[in-house]
C-alpha cells in the first residue's frame, strides 16, 4: 500500500509507474489534501525538465567530413620543437631553484675530480713514453755499449740530439714519446735531421737550428772519465743511473731555474733509469752521491763528477754545459 506523503511513492505516481488501486487513491489524497497537490504539480514540473530538454539542432551539412579531413592534415603535419612543449610549465621557479642547486653542487662536487683524473691519466701518459724511450735506449745500448753521445767529441752539440741518435740507429720511430702530455701536448716532428744533417743546419740556419729539439724530457749528457774528459754513461745493467727526467725550467736559456720540472706543476719529476725503470721524484735529490738532478755535484751546469753525479741536462744546453743558443 503506498504513502501519499513518502517521496518515492509520489515520485512513481507522477511518472506513472502505480497499480490503477493505488493511483485512485493517491489521488484522492492530492484532491485531499492542497499541500500534497502542490507537492505533485511542482515534481511533475521538474522530473518534466530533466526528461525533455528540448529537441537538439542538427549538426551542418558535412561536418564530419570537414573534422575527418583535419584530423588528417594535423597527423600528417611535421612537429616542430615548440609543439612539444607544453603551454604550461609542470614546474615552479621553487622546482626550478632545487634543480639549480642540485645541478651546482654536482658541478662543483665534480670537476676536481675529473681534474685529478685527467692530471693522473696525464701523469700515466708520460710514465707510458718514458716507458718507450727505455726499450729504445737499451736497444741502443746492447748495439754500442753505452748512451748516446757525439762522435770526434762534438760536445758543442745540444743534449737533445740524444733523440737524433737513437733516431738514426733506427731504434725510434715514434717521435711523440718525446713529448710530456701533462704539460700540453706538442706536434711531433714528422722527421728528424740526421746528426750531419743538423751539423750543416746550425752552420747555414741558426734560429732553425734552435728550434730542432723541442722535447719536454732531459738526457743525461755523462760524467768526466778518469783521464778528466767528459765521456758517455756506459751500459751497466746492475746499475740504475738516471737517462732521462722531465726537462727543468730555465732563465732564457741561460741557467736552470731552482725548483722541480713544470712538466707537473712543480710536484716532481719522472725519470727513467739505465735499468728500465721510470720513477718519480718529489725532488731534485737522486740519492747521498747525487744532490741534484739536473746539476753536477758543484752545482754546475755541466757533466758529472762521475759515474754516481747524474747531469740530467735540457735540450737547450750543449752536452759540456753551455748553451746552444
Amino acid at each position: 500500500m503506498i504513502d501519499a506523503m513518502n517521496a518515492d511513492d509520489l515520485i512513481d505516481h507522477v511518472l506513472g509507474r502505480t497499480e490503477s488501486a493505488d493511483r485512485e487513491r493517491m489521488e484522492r489524497a492530492i484532491r485531499d489534501d492542497s499541500e500534497l497537490a502542490s507537492r505533485a504539480e511542482l515534481l511533475s514540473r521538474r522530473l518534466q525538465l530533466l526528461l525533455d530538454d528540448g529537441e537538439g539542432p542538427e549538426p551542418p551539412p558535412g561536418l564530419h567530413l570537414r573534422t575527418m579531413t583535419l584530423v588528417a592534415r594535423e597527423r600528417a603535419r611535421p612537429r616542430a620543437l615548440p609543439d612539444l612543449i607544453p603551454a604550461r610549465s609542470r614546474f615552479r621557479w621553487a622546482d626550478l631553484a632545487v634543480a639549480a642547486s642540485i645541478f651546482l653542487a654536482g658541478t662543483v662536487t665534480l670537476i676536481p675530480a675529473i681534474q685529478h683524473s685527467r692530471e693522473r691519466m696525464n701523469m700515466a701518459g708520460c710514465v707510458f713514453n718514458l716507458e718507450q724511450l727505455g726499450k729504445s735506449f737499451a736497444q741502443y745500448a746492447s748495439i754500442k755499449q753505452s748512451y748516446p753521445y757525439p762522435p770526434g767529441q762534438k760536445t758543442d752539440a745540444p743534449a737533445g740530439t740524444f733523440a737524433t741518435f737513437l733516431h738514426d740507429a733506427g731504434v725510434l720511430t715514434d717521435l711523440s714519446v718525446l713529448d710530456c702530455p701533462h704539460n700540453g701536448r706538442q706536434k711531433a716532428p714528422r722527421e728528424l735531421p740526421s746528426f750531419e744533417q743538423t751539423e750543416e743546419i746550425q752552420r747555414t740556419d741558426p734560429d732553425r737550428y734552435a728550434r730542432l729539439f723541442p722535447w719536454d724530457y732531459a738526457y743525461n749528457v755523462g760524467y768526466r772519465q778518469g783521464s778528466g774528459r767528459p765521456g758517455p754513461v756506459e751500459s751497466r745493467p746492475a746499475m740504475a743511473i738516471p737517462v732521462v727526467a722531465d726537462a727543468p725550467a730555465h732563465e732564457d736559456f741561460a741557467r736552470i731555474l731552482p725548483g722541480n720540472s713544470p712538466n707537473h706543476g712543480g710536484r716532481g719529476q719522472n725519470v727513467l733509469y739505465s735499468d728500465g725503470s721510470v720513477r718519480h721524484l718529489p725532488t731534485r735529490r737522486v740519492s747521498p752521491h747525487d744532490q741534484d738532478l739536473f746539476l753536477n755535484n758543484r752545482n754546475e751546469l755541466q757533466p758529472g763528477l762521475d759515474e754516481q753525479d747524474s747531469a740530467i741536462l735540457p735540450n737547450y744546453s750543449s752536452f759540456r754545459g753551455t748553451p746552444v743558443r
